[in-house]
C-alpha cells in the first residue's frame, strides 16, 4: 500500500460508488487507461450514506449515529478471489473490535459480523478495471429509532465512548491493511494465519444452513472453509461443493 490518502465527508451515497468516481476522474484527467496507481491505498469516510450498498445488489442501511462507512482503494491482487479479500476484510474488522474492546465477534459468510446473533457490520469488494474497492460499514452509538426497516429485529450496534470508538478506528485501518497486504500473498505463511482466524470466528462452521437463491432453498451443512474462503457444503444426497459466490444467501437454521 503505497499511499494512504483520505478522502472524508459529511455525507455521501455510497463511500463504493465515490471510490470508483475518483478512479473515473484520475483516469480521465491524465487521459490514461493505465492502472490508477496513485489512489491505491486510499481511504474514503463518510458520516452517513443515503444509498449504501451491499452484497447481491440490496441496499445497506446506513442512518448514521457514529458509525463507520468507509471504503479502501486496493491494488488488485495477482489472484483475484474476492472471497478471499472479503474473509480477510473480516478478520480485519474481528481483530480490531478484540484489541481495543470487550465485544467478542463472529462472521457469517461470507461478508456479516455477528454479535450475539446480530448483525453489526456489511463488508463489500467490488472488482473495477485496475482497482478492488473493499466497503465496510460499521453500526456504531444507534439510537432506537435509526434501527427501523431492515435494520429492525436483524441488526445491532456497538456501543462505544468517544476515545474507544478512535482507538477502534485507528487499529481497523491498520488490520485492514495489514491484512489485505497479507491477501496479496495467498499462498504464504501469513494468509494461512489469516485463513485460520476466520475458521475460529465462523458462525456456521459445523451447523446445518439453507441456502437462498430467488424462490429456491436448498439445506446443507456446511464443513468447512477453503483457504480461499469458499464455504464447503455437504448436501443430504452425499453431493459436496465448495460455495465461492453466486446470487445465494446463507441462513443459519435456528
Amino acid at each position: 500500500m503505497r499511499n494512504r490518502k483520505l478522502f472524508s465527508y459529511e455525507e455521501l451515497d455510497s463511500t463504493n460508488d465515490e471510490a470508483k468516481r475518483l478512479l473515473r476522474s484520475e483516469v480521465a484527467a491524465n487521459d490514461m487507461s493505465a492502472e490508477p496507481s496513485e489512489l491505491y491505498g486510499a481511504v474514503i469516510t463518510a458520516r452517513r450514506q443515503t444509498n449504501g450498498r451491499g452484497r447481491l445488489g440490496r441496499s445497506f442501511a446506513s442512518p448514521g449515529g457514529d458509525s463507520i462507512y468507509a471504503s479502501f482503494i486496493l491494488e488488485p491482487p495477482k489472484d483475484p478471489a474476492e472471497q478471499r479479500i472479503t474473509a480477510f476484510a473480516a478478520v480485519a474488522v474481528c481483530l480490531a473490535l478484540e484489541k481495543t474492546t470487550s465485544y467478542k465477534p463472529g462472521i457469517k459468510w461470507i461478508n456479516d459480523i455477528y454479535i450475539e446473533g446480530k448483525k453489526i457490520c456489511g463488508i463489500l469488494a467490488e472488482s473495477v478495471p485496475g482497482a478492488v474497492i473493499l466497503g465496510i460499514g460499521i453500526n456504531i452509538n444507534l439510537r432506537e429509532e435509526d434501527m427501523q426497516g431492515e435494520l429492525f429485529g436483524n441488526a445491532d450496534s456497538l456501543s462505544l465512548g468517544e476515545d474507544a470508538r478512535t482507538r477502534f478506528e485507528s487499529a481497523l485501518w491498520e488490520e485492514v491493511f495489514r491484512c489485505m497486504a497479507i491477501a496479496e500473498k495467498p499462498d504464504s505463511a501469513e494468509a494461512a494465519a489469516l485463513m485460520k482466524e476466520y475458521r475460529a470466528r465462523s458462525i456456521v462452521l459445523g451447523k446445518a444452513v439453507v441456502l437462498e437463491s430467488g424462490h429456491e432453498k436448498r439445506s446443507a451443512f456446511c464443513e468447512g472453509h477453503t483457504d480461499d474462503g469458499a464455504l464447503i457444503l455437504r448436501y443430504s444426497d452425499g453431493s459436496v461443493e465448495e460455495l465461492r459466490s453466486g446470487d445465494v444467501t446463507v441462513r443459519l437454521v435456528s
